[in-house]
C-alpha cells in the first residue's frame, strides 16, 4: 500500500490548498477505486477547523442514540475537505475501519457551518468504485486503468447534489458525475444554490422525534409513477409536511420541475427527523430519502428548491 501511495504521489500534482483539485502531472495507472480514492482525497493537506469537529461530533453522539444509526456509536469520524474551496466538508463516520456513514457540512455567512445532509449504509456519497466504473466506461480512465496526464477529479457539492468534478486537458467543458449514482450529468446541471434551513451549532441541539410511515412505502419514485398526475401539494411550512408524511394511505415524492439533474430528482420522501435547535427553541426537519430511507436532507432547502406530489399507497 506504501508502495501504491508513492508512485500516486509521483503522478499526482501537490494541492498547496485545499480548493486545488489534484491533478496527474503524468500518466498514471490507477488499478482500484481505492487508489482512486487516494488521488482524489489523499493530496489535500487541509485541517479540518475545531468547531466544525466539535459540531460533527456532537450531530454524530445524538444520532447515536437511534436504534438505526446505533452503529456510530464510539465510531471514528475522519474529514476530506469539499470544493470548490474550503466552504464543505465530508465527515466520514467508521466503525472498526469501515465507514458506516456520513455527514456533510457548508460554511454560512456568519462563518459558522450548517449541517447540509448526513445519511448511512447504500447512501454514502462519493463512491470512489461507482465513480471508478463510470470512468472506465466513458473512456477517462483507459485500458489497464490509465488516468491520463493533465486531469483533475475533485469532490464537490451544491445544494443536495455531491459531485464529482473531472476536467480533462484540451476539452473546455468539465464532467460532471453524481456522487451517489456515478450517473453523469448534463451540461449545466450544477449550480451554485446553498443549502438552507440546516442545523447550525447550538447549544442542547437534540433529535426529539423520528416519524416513520406505519405501512411500508417505496424509496424509488420510478417504481411507481402514478405521482406525474397527481396535483402539486402545497405546504406553507414544515409543519405541513410533518402532517402529511404521517398519513399512512400517502407517500411523497420531491421533484423541481426543470432542475430535476440539479437537485437529484425526483427522490422519495418516507420518514423524517425532527431537531430541537438548542436555545433558540425553534425546530429543524430532515427528510429521510434515497434508497431505504438513508439519506435525510433538510426540509426546508427541499420546499425552496421544488414541490411535492402525492401517491396514494392503496394504488401500489
Amino acid at each position: 500500500m506504501l508502495l501504491l501511495a508513492e508512485c500516486l504521489l509521483s503522478g499526482v500534482g501537490s494541492a498547496k490548498a485545499a480548493d486545488m483539485a489534484p491533478s496527474v502531472k503524468q500518466s498514471v495507472t490507477i488499478p482500484t477505486a481505492a487508489a482512486l480514492k487516494y488521488v482524489v482525497f489523499s493530496t489535500k493537506a487541509a485541517a479540518a477547523p475545531a468547531s466544525l469537529r466539535s459540531f460533527a461530533e456532537q450531530a454524530v453522539s445524538e444520532l447515536s442514540g437511534q436504534d438505526s444509526f446505533k452503529k456510530w456509536k464510539q465510531a471514528t469520524i475522519t474529514y476530506d475537505p469539499l470544493g470548490p474551496g474550503t466552504h464543505s466538508w465530508l465527515a466520514t463516520v467508521s466503525q472498526n475501519g469501515k465507514p458506516v456513514g456520513y455527514l456533510i457540512l457548508t460554511s454560512t455567512d456568519d462563518g459558522g457551518y450548517m449541517l447540509s445532509e448526513y445519511g448511512q449504509d447504500e447512501s454514502m456519497p462519493y463512491n470512489t468504485q461507482a465513480l471508478y466504473n463510470r470512468l472506465k466506461q466513458l473512456g477517462i480512465l483507459t485500458a489497464g486503468g490509465k488516468l491520463p496526464a493533465g486531469v483533475t477529479i475533485s469532490a464537490q457539492y451544491s445544494a443536495l447534489l455531491p459531485v464529482w468534478k473531472v476536467t480533462q486537458p484540451g476539452k473546455k467543458a468539465a464532467v460532471y458525475i453524481h456522487g451517489i449514482t456515478a450517473e453523469e450529468l448534463p451540461l449545466g446541471a450544477v449550480g451554485s444554490d446553498p443549502v438552507s434551513g440546516g442545523l447550525t451549532p447550538r447549544s442542547g441541539l437534540h433529535l426529539t422525534t423520528t416519524t416513520l410511515p406505519k405501512q411500508q412505502r417505496t424509496s424509488d419514485p420510478y417504481d411507481n409513477l402514478l405521482w406525474l398526475t397527481s396535483p402539486k401539494l402545497t405546504f406553507t411550512g414544515s409543519g405541513d409536511l410533518m402532517r402529511f408524511v404521517t398519513t399512512e394511505q400517502q407517500s411523497l415524492v420531491f421533484t423541481s420541475p426543470g432542475h430535476n439533474a440539479s437537485y437529484g430528482a425526483p427522490f422519495a420522501i418516507i420518514g423524517l427527523h425532527t431537531w430541537s435547535s438548542g436555545d433558540q427553541g425553534g425546530t429543524v426537519l430532515y427528510a429521510a430519502s434515497g434508497n431505504g430511507g438513508n439519506r435525510f436532507l433538510p426540509a426546508a432547502s427541499l420546499m425552496a428548491h421544488g414541490e411535492f406530489r402525492s401517491i396514494n399507497l392503496s394504488q401500489l
